[in-house]
């Protein structure tokens, strides 16, 4: 029995092993999607401008040509699949290291905002960084399963796919990945990706979840307890979803209600020439390297027009 017991003892003590070896390797990469992990959740930053989203703000707003244009210092939080629910807790699991912005750029994909959804995209891809007890914390809220991710290798081992065992390889073995070189700051430059083939998209409506809508609530709350000039934004989409989205309008409506009851500015930049442009876009709702390149310039200068000189410094 002793012997069992043993052997059970060793095995466990060999999973955690096992896990933190391959943890410690994707915490080494020094470019690219972990890497921006690492920035975001374990190291102390001060940077003075967050952009901050999900997939969209992460692909279109070039935090180096933000930084050359408005001579601020800008990181982009921006994670795939974030809800305003997810941004809200990956923005606390920054601020708990990191000295909080001066400006928060808030981008609403007010086109999914009616999903109060309670899992996390790519969910493994967080593994490794759960030493932040604010993420921990903060993704349990959405998903149950994850301080069991945490302390029971048994649970979190058999996610940890080829893309994590390759990522910790790269990690140890310090070789870059294809495309790490795709990120600066936070952002990502897509241009490996084709861009529309299809004009066809089907209607639909949109609304504002209660869930998503007590998130944003809580980031303009988050915001002003700590002195964040917060900008809540839209930022472009592909002509068609104008028509598409049938009640659009309304939508606008709601959030600029939302942001004037909470005397925060909203400025929806979702459709300007740029939507026209099919090689601007990967998909209808993301831009890709050239169109993100467009839009930061002209979102650039809007916002050194729109902030007093003696305010942004």
């Amino acid at each position: 029995m002793k012997r069992i017991v043993t052997y059970i003892v060793l095995f466990v003590v060999l999973l955690y092993a096992v896990r933190e070896i391959i943890y410690i390797g994707i915490r080494k990469n020094k470019a690219g999607l972990y890497d921006k992990y690492q920035t975001v959740f374990l190291k102390q930053n001060d940077y003075n401008v967050l952009f901050m989203g999900s997939s969209r703000s992460e692909m279109h707003f070039n935090t180096a040509i933000f930084d050359s244009i408005t001579g601020m210092n800008s990181y982009n939080i921006g994670v795939t699949g974030a809800t305003p629910r997810i941004a809200f807790q990956v923005l606390k699991s920054y601020c708990e290291k990191s000295k909080a912005p001066q400006f928060l750029i808030f981008d609403l994909d007010y086109h999914f905002l009616k999903f109060g959804v309670d899992t996390i995209r790519h969910f493994p891809r967080y593994f490794a960084f759960l030493i932040n007890e604010t993420l921990l914390n903060g993704f349990n809220s959405i998903d149950s399963r994850f301080k069991s991710f945490k302390y029971n290798p048994l649970h979190s081992l058999p996610y940890s796919n080829i893309r994590l065992l390759a990522a910790s390889l790269h990690g140890w073995l310090d070789i870059p990945a294809a495309d790490d070189q795709s990120y600066h700051k936070g952002f990502t430059n897509v241009t490996n990706r084709d861009t529309i083939s299809s004009y066809s998209l089907a209607p639909y409506y949109s609304w504002i979840h209660p869930t998503e809508r007590a998130y944003i609530d809580s980031v303009i709350f988050f915001a002003k307890s700590k002195n964040i000039e917060l900008v809540l934004t839209s930022s472009p989409m592909f002509k068609n979803v104008k028509d598409a989205m049938l009640n659009r309008g309304q939508m606008i409506n709601n959030l600029k209600f939302l942001a004037a009851n909470s005397k925060v500015p909203f400025f929806d930049f979702s459709f300007g020439p740029y939507s026209h442009r099919m090689g601007y876009f990967v998909d209808y709702y993301h831009m890709n390297g050239v169109g993100a390149r467009v839009f930061t310039s002209e979102f650039s200068l809007f916002f050194q027009q729109y902030f007093d000189k003696n305010t942004v410094k």
